[in-house]
């Protein structure tokens, strides 16, 4: 026996010899062949092997024929996880070479069943193994027993779990999540019918509303009861039913607005428009719905009169490349008066308002507003700005943008129903009320008429009660119609004592003589300023003729822009522009044709102004402490800004209830394919070495799994929610510009849009979470798998954040895809972590949340296994660090927190010209 033993050692490894020699021990005593080949002292090597082969697993222990087992422990020592039903103390479990098939199926990261007497085996799926390994119980019903477990563990409440379940199915998530679908939908629903019976119940127009019938506005153009008159001086109102004082005019008002028709003679209707000053102030007094605009104006202004006064002196404008686009700009527009700005293209219109409402700075010349050199720009608050674009929001009703920007820029100090009023009045006023619960649409879905969303434009900033407005081009592309009633509207809010100045092009016949006064631009200089009834008189004394059936602001346009020569009369040849310039500065520009000049080239005062001029000083003084008075009273408190900015973003979430359903249904459809991807290892998604003595029997690791699913779902995060987080700023970039450059808080805009993508991350992650959780079932806890992935979808939001800050529109979405794909690739698994480490690069890759994600998935699907595997090896493998769950979440709430952080910075930074 003892030869054999040697024998054994010469093929053998040294720690197998020992085991041989005690098998072949016992066989011997129990086995007389045995006891006959221990007889054999000189046995060959080839000998040995047959007679080992001989053997079969009643002497051995071990199943497979030939087969010698290796004792694994030196007593009966069953490991947590493992059952040894028939080990002893005299009987150790062993080792015993497997059968091909079980050598596959070990080699596949499956096992098998025990190859021996008394080898152990892990404990089975669903069954567990009490402490001593003896038992291999049955999972009872409401636990379950994932492979290897030491005892049962408890379902999730309300999870599915029958008896000898491997995995829970979670109910509460899913049911909470067709709760809230289902909740969404009837919110939709509901919106919707609350919508439609609200437009479809009958409507009490005021005496200022007007449908959309053309006929309807002719009729409102032939009577001027929406006109009124200005209104200069501050109303004092003691009560609701106070009379309203008569206002009373701070220039003189002219307005022939007498058109030649071909017969020669002017068009009654036109001229009962403009001409009846007096029929138009008794008018204004019999106009309930006026009477209440002007009565929540003056309650805004602390100023003794409502509009503002510009005067500017050799005002001049280059550019940073050194183009002049102003020169030399002198000139006064009264407080209350009606402005139309002309002039051909590249004349300098609209820089000529931008420099005159502080958007831009002018870079010589100075301003005066009220009679006070300021920076204009300090005072936005109090001025009004429509763009030639209609940038409202399409989601929202006529009323719910006029209200949004009344509760945003009135006084803090406004109750809600004082604003409803004001709206409600205004609206009145702007001929909305019969669509006022309409929504605006956009140029591809319109909901609205043109004219109507222009009125919704120009009211957007009426709402805020401006003392001066600002218009660019208001009546472009409209009909006549539409661009008529758009000019009615302007006149009356000159006549309640609104500065109104606007960039006009082309004007029609009745739409040009609708402004009381005109500035005419050319090359960046002035060829006229004054009223417009006087502009034809003027240039006929510098000998042009105006033909009879001709528009004038056309043949005004060809004049100014040098093509005059065709409106000549007598000697007059030279029609160069530079001319008229010229003859503008020595002959009109303090004549008769500008009463209210305030200012010289000199910087003098006018002789006919210098006797008032000490006598006003005075009260300037009194009104610029007003003005102060008035800004510093203007717009709602920070908190306010950030709620009404959310509830504007809610709303317009419900609106847009197609892509809020389109975006979770994505979510869910990605949590449905990344848990298919896992379904098949029925929640065994890691594989790892055993612990000593038990390394023998393992199965071949599977460390890629958990890593796998991870990366799987930081991509399909990324893909569900980067373009959703990319339009949630990417869309409305107008709005914001025209919102800040009226005053409104940027901060308290951003914080309210941010504040409204947390609902739609909650659940959009809800929902992938939920399919994620039932089909690939880890043994992480729902509610640690949903924090995570909450994480997740608040990074990949952010990150689309600072995309749509910094690209074009329609380049946004793209990019956001790309960047969360990239961020997605850098989550430590291919290349792995421990890969990067020998790299030196694992700091990039730790700037990446998707390294974080990953790292959190695979701490709480590794960790409670702690007691089967050797979890080192595993963390050294991949190059993860486990048990810091807490510090992967935050970390990844800290980088979605810098992402929007610098989305601020980009929001606030980029296109600042367009925010002032």
């Amino acid at each position: 026996m003892a030869d054999i033993a040697s024998l054994a050692s010469t093929t053998l490894a040294a720690s197998e010899t020992a085991a041989i020699g005690a098998a072949f021990a016992s066989a011997t005593a129990a086995n007389p062949q045995m006891a006959q080949l221990a007889q054999f002292n000189n046995m060959s090597t080839k000998q040995f092997d047959e007679a080992a082969y001989s053997l079969n697993y009643t002497q051995t222990g071990c199943y497979r024929q030939g087969s010698l087992p290796v004792a694994l422990a030196s007593n009966d020592t069953c490991l947590p996880g493992w059952h040894c039903p028939n080990s002893n103390d005299e009987y150790p479990p062993q080792y015993c070479p497997p059968y091909e098939v079980c050598q596959v199926m070990r080699s596949g990261k499956a096992t098998c069943n025990p190859q021996g007497l008394y080898e152990p085996k892990v404990c089975a799926d669903g069954h567990y193994c009490p402490p001593g390994g003896k038992q291999e119980l049955p999972c009872p019903k409401g636990t379950f027993c994932p492979s290897g477990s030491i005892q049962p563990r408890v379902c999730s409440f309300g999870a599915i779990c029958a008896a000898e379940s491997v995995r829970q199915i979670v109910t509460i998530p899913l049911g909470l999540m067709i709760a809230i679908d289902c909740a969404l939908a009837i919110l939709v629903a509901v919106g919707f019918a609350i919508s439609k019976w609200r437009k479809s119940r009958p409507k009490k127009y005021s005496t200022l509303d007007a449908g959309d019938n053309p006929a309807d506005d002719i009729e409102l153009l032939r009577s001027p009861s929406m006109l009124g008159r200005s209104a200069s001086p501050r109303l004092s109102v003691s009560g609701p039913n106070s009379p309203i004082p008569r206002p009373v005019s701070t220039h003189t008002r002219r307005a022939s607005g007498r058109v030649d028709n071909m017969d020669g003679c002017a068009d009654d209707d036109e001229v009962s428009l403009y001409d009846d000053d007096s029929r138009l102030e008794a008018d204004f007094h019999t106009s309930p719905d006026f009477q209440r605009f002007i009565r929540s104006m003056s309650k805004t202004i602390e100023t003794n009169s409502i509009g503002l006064s510009f005067d500017f002196e050799g005002l001049c404008f280059e550019t940073k490349k050194g183009k002049k686009i102003l020169q030399d700009v002198t000139g006064t527009m009264p407080r209350g008066s009606c402005w139309g700005v002309m002039g051909g293209s590249g004349a300098g219109k609209s820089t000529f308002v931008n420099v005159l409402m502080g958007k831009a700075h002018n870079t010589g010349g100075t301003i005066k507003i009220n009679g006070w050199a300021k920076d204009m720009s300090k005072y936005k608050k109090l001025i009004g700005y429509v763009p030639q674009d209609d940038i409202v929001f399409p989601e929202l009703t006529v009323r719910e943008n006029i209200l949004q920007s009344a509760r945003i820029r009135l006084p803090s100090s406004w109750r809600d129903k004082a604003i409803q009023d004001h709206v409600d009045s205004l609206i009145a006023c702007l001929q909305l009320s019969h669509v006022q619960h309409s929504r605006v649409g956009d140029a591809t879905h319109p909901v609205i008429s043109g004219g109507q969303r222009k009125r919704v434009n120009i009211g957007m900033e009426l709402a805020a009660a401006p003392m001066a407005i600002f218009l660019d081009e208001p009546t472009s592309g409209l009909d006549a119609t539409s661009a008529a009633t758009i000019m009615r509207l302007l006149r009356a809010i000159s006549r309640l004592g609104v500065t109104t100045i606007a960039i006009i092009h082309q004007p029609r016949e009745q739409i040009f003589y609708g402004f009381d006064q005109l500035l005419l631009l050319a090359h960046g200089r002035s060829v006229y300023s004054g009223p417009t009834e006087d502009v034809q008189t003027y240039f006929e004394g510098m000998g042009f003729a105006f033909p009879q059936r001709a528009n004038p602001a056309d043949t005004l346009i060809d004049i100014i822009t040098g093509d005059g020569a065709q409106y000549t009369l007598g000697s007059r040849r030279d029609t160069e522009v530079r001319t008229l310039i010229d003859e503008w500065k020595s002959k009109g520009q303090f004549g008769a044709h500008q009463k209210h000049l305030s200012v010289t080239f000199d910087g003098t005062m006018p002789k006919r102004n210098r006797r008032t001029s000490n006598q006003s000083i005075n009260s300037t003084a009194e009104q610029e402490e007003s003005l102060r008075r008035t800004m510093r009273n203007r717009g709602a408190s920070w908190p306010a800004q950030v709620y009404y900015c959310w509830k504007r973003a809610m709303t317009q979430q419900v609106r847009n209830a197609t892509s809020f359903f389109f975006e979770i249904g994505v979510g869910a459809l990605a949590g449905v394919i990344i848990g298919l991807s896992a379904f098949a290892s029925n929640g065994h998604l890691f594989q790892g070495v055993y612990h000593e003595p038990f390394i023998l029997l393992g199965s071949a690791v599977d460390y890629s799994s958990t890593p796998q699913i991870g990366l799987l779902g930081a991509m399909a995060i990324g893909l569900a929610a980067s373009a959703p987080g990319f339009w949630v700023f990417g869309e409305e970039k107008l709005m914001y510009y025209r919102e800040t450059a009226s005053g409104h808080s940027r901060s308290a805009y951003y914080v309210g849009k941010l504040l409204s993508t947390l609902v739609r991350i909650a659940i959009s992650s809800l929902h992938f979470t939920v399919f994620l959780g039932i089909l690939a079932t880890p043994l992480i806890s729902f509610q640690m798998m949903y924090a995570a992935n909450m994480m997740y979808f608040w990074c990949i939001y952010g990150l689309a954040s600072v995309i749509s800050m910094v690209v074009k529109r329609e380049d946004g979405p793209l990019l956001a895809v790309l960047a969360s794909l990239v961020i997605g690739v850098l989550g430590g698994v291919a290349p792995p972590l421990s890969k990067v480490k020998e790299w030196h690069m694992e700091w990039f890759w730790r700037l990446s949340p998707g390294v974080w994600f990953t790292e959190a998935y695979f701490t709480e699907n590794v960790t409670p296994l702690g007691y089967l595997y050797q979890l080192p090896l595993a963390s050294k493998a991949v190059g993860f660090t486990l048990g810091q769950y807490g510090l992967d979440i935050a970390v990844l709430f800290l980088i979605g927190a810098v992402y929007r952080i610098i989305a601020y910075f980009c929001l606030i930074m980029v296109h600042r010209d367009k925010q002032r």
